[in-house]
């Protein structure tokens, strides 16, 4: 009797493509075995280390997520994405300090990116974050979360005026925002009792 030939390995390609098919239906758990298996192949590509680590973020596990930006990174040190992805998965571990380092990581490589600006008003000083929020607004004025988020911020710093005007322009970029709309109302409703006359200035 002949010999059986002995089942050809995936290439590749191959296992790219089917972790790629795997993540694109929300199997994540197929995508990170085909991930982890180019990896073994190829462990020099970057790509599919951030690509690892995407996947084991919306699979909830922060930790292995951070380690694989964190081998990303150490292959493609002038990657803004990875340093973008990483500064996420450790602001949701707490990891404040870190996140901030990694998102000032990601504009100086790469200064246009309003998304990290947006990322880093998040978690920095009231100021400062309202500083980061108009530097995304000036890159991508139609941003809408910026807005909200900046609008948010000054309505706590009682800066009424500003955070109207703020909510507002979220609402022309989408009317179909009902918290935004409800927080506007809420802070028209503080300018006006903080712009009502005392009893004693009624007096008077």
């Amino acid at each position: 009797m002949g010999q059986t030939l002995p089942v050809m390995a995936q290439s590749a390609q191959e296992i790219s493509q089917a972790g790629l098919e795997a993540y694109q239906v929300q199997d994540y758990e197929r995508a990170v075995a085909a991930w982890r298996r180019l990896i073994e192949l190829e462990p020099n590509h970057s790509d599919v280390q951030n690509s690892l680590g995407v996947t084991l973020y919306f699979l909830g596990d922060l930790e292995g997520a951070a380690d694989a930006y964190r081998q990303a990174i150490e292959l493609a040190p002038e990657s803004p994405n990875i340093y973008n992805n990483l500064g996420v998965v450790l602001a949701q571990q707490g990891d404040t300090e870190g996140a901030i380092v990694a998102y000032q990581s990601a504009v100086e490589l790469d200064p246009t990116m309003a998304e990290v600006f947006v990322n880093l008003g998040h978690l920095l000083p009231e100021e400062e974050a309202i500083d980061a929020y108009q530097r995304a607004i000036d890159l991508k004025p139609d941003y809408v979360a910026t807005y909200t988020n900046l609008g948010t911020m000054l309505a706590n710093l009682e800066r009424y005026e500003e955070a109207i005007a703020a909510y507002e322009r979220a609402l022309e970029l989408d009317p179909t925002l009902t918290t935004v709309q409800d927080n506007l109302e809420t802070v028209q409703d503080r300018l006006a009792t903080q712009e009502e006359p005392s009893e004693e200035e009624s007096r008077d």
